[in-house]
């Protein structure tokens, strides 16, 4: 099993590693840390590269890759390549689906690094990939610190159907990692109708909580949590997380079969999270 790891020389490249690490820890993944170049086509237009430039930024690459290997924590297991595509977007999805390499099982990345320490911002690259990716993307908050691995699993439920397939990936992987999972729904309306859903919420957690704990061993215990409030960031920021846990959301019902889609709501959840997230592709 492997995980391509978007890596550059700025911060969101360290919180890429350092989220990485933190999985490979417990998932015993290897890491394909990628630096995408620019295309080296021959074109016709009057400004493109020549083969000096060329070398340059390859030698350039090559140091950023040197630079991201010696960020890896002992114990977890890396490699460098470089690539060549049209954008990074394009050239961290070819290197996800590698016919040598085979399929990864995540792309991480960190995110836009202009917000404060804890919280996403969503840059072009993580923006992309949230609505193109074939395999699940697993995103950093700003500054994060890597982990001896991950010790819990938050996984967004909704009363809707269409999660079925994020919350069998949410039990697969508790049980692979050995950590307790934590089945987290969100309700986010007005006082007068609170009441109403939280019950609607808290049974329907029940349920899968059930579920869930016929097919995990007694070291993954299984719970479930409500937020409530106002709205979807009131709600989240109302609950605690550990450092060293991650949040599993699906795709919007919008995505096409086998690709991501960040809907409006998985959004505003992300902008509350302190913690890492995972967005899992639809089907």
């Amino acid at each position: 099993m492997r995980y391509v790891v978007g890596y550059g020389p700025r911060q969101r490249g360290v919180d890429g590693i350092n989220l990485a690490a933190t999985l490979a820890r417990s998932s015993g993944a290897t890491l394909d840390l990628v630096a995408v170049l620019p295309s080296d086509a021959p074109t016709f237009h009057r400004y493109s590269p020549d083969h000096a430039f060329n070398a340059e930024v390859e030698e350039q690459g090559r140091g950023w890759l040197e630079d991201g290997l010696s960020r890896v924590p002992e114990g977890v297991h890396a490699e460098g390549h470089l690539r060549r595509a049209d954008s990074i977007t394009q050239g961290l999805l070819d290197s996800s689906v590698d016919p040598e390499l085979g399929e990864a099982a995540l792309i991480v990345i960190g995110t836009y690094h202009r917000v404060r320490s804890g919280r996403f911002g969503l840059g072009s690259l993580a923006d992309a990939l949230l609505h193109a990716s074939a395999v699940p993307v697993a995103l950093a908050p700003a500054e994060y610190q890597p982990h001896a691995g991950v010790t819990r699993i938050t996984c967004a439920v909704g009363l809707r159907p269409g999660n079925e397939v994020l919350f069998d990936n949410a039990v697969r992987l508790a049980g692979e990692w050995k950590v307790p999972l934590r089945l987290m729904s969100l309700v986010a309306v007005g006082e007068d109708r609170r009441r109403e859903w939280t019950r609607a919420a808290e049974e329907h957690a029940t349920t899968l909580v059930e579920r869930a704990t016929q097919a995990l061993p007694s070291e993954c215990p299984v719970t479930s949590v409500v937020g409530h409030g106002d709205s979807l960031e009131d709600a989240v920021e109302g609950l605690v997380f550990d450092d060293s846990e991650i949040v599993m959301i699906g795709s919007s019902r919008l995505a096409q079969p086998r690709r991501l889609f960040l809907g409006h709501t998985a959004t505003k959840i992300m902008r509350a999270l302190p913690v890492p997230m995972i967005v899992w592709p639809r089907d």
